[in-house]
């Protein structure tokens, strides 16, 4: 076997497993709290794929910094990545997660307050507006901070690239990992549910509300959660 194969097999098979993972538990972890984002600033079903994107662009980050702290910390010391390494990030990582969900429920309901006083909404659209071009800070700080919960099969691949002693080796398979997660349903189904809340523009204002109520209520959970584990 020649040695190109050989060192690309941990790449395809990082990639796979993110394909697979991403086809049912990453979709049902993150739907909703991408859902939320989006029924909370009013998106469309394009800015809806927009924002799902931004989201796992987060994520993808966040398994990248992940990774190259790991590979660094290992080149330099005898750092080993454990399950109580692991625990622990995951302990304070949901604090984080928390933390940021609760901030961005209470900053949408905030704007949804000052959009009270127009009639038409028009706060909202100017939301969007803003955001056609610069990358959507909120949607990426969620999607980091739920990608600094490290799930088992990122953490067994950590257990992997690590041995490698780089930084670049250390991060490229969660990347590739995170990459494929991201191609999954839940693109479409951030477009779809922007698609269909877009179309009860009655009801545009309320659906807001609940975007950030459900934001708000997902935090309080993590940190519940955190707290009692």
């Amino acid at each position: 076997m020649s040695l190109i194969i050989e060192m690309a097999n941990p790449y395809i098979e990082a990639f796979a497993i993110g394909l697979l993972y991403g086809l049912a538990f990453c979709t049902s972890s993150c739907l909703p709290y991408v859902a939320s984002y989006i029924a909370g600033v009013g998106a469309d079903f394009r800015k809806g794929v927009i924002i799902t994107l931004t989201y796992n662009m987060g994520r993808v980050a966040a398994y990248a910094l992940i990774g190259s702290l790991a590979g660094i910390l290992s080149s330099i010391s005898r750092f080993v990545v454990n399950e109580t390494i692991i625990a622990t990030l995951q302990y304070y990582a949901s604090y984080a997660l928390g933390i940021v969900t609760i901030a961005i429920g209470v900053n949408i309901l905030l704007k949804g307050r000052k959009a009270s006083q127009d009639c038409t909404l028009e706060t909202n659209d100017a939301y969007l507006n803003r955001h056609n071009v610069k990358i959507d800070a909120h949607a990426f700080l969620l999607g980091f901070s739920r990608g600094l919960i490290i799930c088992p099969p990122l953490a067994m691949l950590l257990l992997y690239a690590i041995p490698f002693g780089s930084p670049f080796d250390g991060s490229i398979l969660p990347v590739l990992f995170g990459i494929g997660t991201a191609i999954s349903p839940i693109l479409l189904l951030g477009g779809v549910t922007g698609w269909l809340l877009n179309k009860a523009s009655l009801f545009r204002k309320a659906i807001s509300i609940m975007g950030g109520v459900a934001l708000i209520l997902l935090g309080i959970i993590t940190l519940a959660n955190t707290i009692v584990h």
